[in-house]
């Protein structure tokens, strides 16, 4: 099955592209670079050896959510497909596309405060909820856990990386407040799991070293998830930088005394 949308995400794609080029609008390379690197990365996640290893041990389960949620969420929205399917769309399905896009619901979906507060609410919900073992046990509810934690990414990064068309992207400190208050958020789960002082899992529990193993996921947590959000924090200054000199040149141009 996750073969299956890899494949279908990359053939829509590849479908998208060819389009576009055909209507002389061309898709920058480096935004195919990171749709692709996307889709490798997601297989990387979702499939063996990643997928067993994290069913085997709970460090490398949130290794795997961590990845999904840090690195495959924002390199896919970094591929711009909603850029992409406007250029390949016939005109009717762009414009309702569009209309969409600033539609009342996305606005809201899309919020800064919504996107950061649902981001925290499913990290915490799924790891300290009847979910969390059930996807352990159940591979549909594992499946679904993924797409959980996927679609509650794309949101949160959606406003971060502001890929156009982005109707309602917010001001840049905006977004350098929702990266700052997103270190908090996920070290602190990170810290819950490292001090706790007995298994929280009944399907790690069997493990040779299950409290060891805990306190290995929460230090990944802890130390590592900070990490993508660290460096998101540093692009997002360096866009703000750079968008601040275009203005300035725009304006020099217009005002050339």
């Amino acid at each position: 099955m996750i073969v299956v949308s890899l494949a279908a995400a990359a053939a829509l794609y590849g479908y998208g592209l060819e389009r576009a080029r055909k209507r002389a609008l061309p898709t920058p390379p480096a935004a195919i670079a990171a749709f692709t690197h996307g889709l490798v990365a997601a297989g990387f996640v979702l499939l063996a050896p990643m997928d067993g290893l994290a069913d085997a041990s709970l460090a490398w389960h949130m290794a795997q959510h961590l990845l999904l949620a840090f690195v495959v969420a924002p390199l896919l929205l970094l591929g711009a497909p909603i850029r992409v399917a406007l250029a390949a769309l016939p005109p009717a399905g762009a414009v309702r596309l569009a209309a969409l896009l600033r539609s009342a619901p996305v606005r809201a979906l899309t919020h800064p405060a919504f996107a950061l507060l649902q981001f925290a609410a499913v990290l915490y919900l799924a790891h300290f909820s009847p979910l969390y073992e059930a996807a352990l046990e159940h591979q549909p509810v594992h499946a679904l856990e993924h797409v959980l934690f996927l679609g509650s990414a794309l949101i949160f990064w959606t406003p971060i990386l502001a890929v156009a068309p982005a109707p309602h992207a917010p001001p840049h400190p905006v977004r350098l407040l929702m990266l700052f208050l997103a270190l908090p958020a996920s070290a602190f789960l990170g810290f819950i799991l490292y001090v706790m002082r007995a298994p929280l899992y009944a399907h790690y529990a069997a493990l040779p070293a299950p409290l060891a193993d805990q306190q290995n996921a929460g230090a990944v947590m802890w130390i590592a998830g900070g990490g993508p959000v660290f460096v998101a924090l540093l692009w997002c200054v360096a866009d703000w930088g750079a968008r601040e000199r275009r203005l300035g040149i725009v304006a020099d141009r217009l005002d050339p005394t």
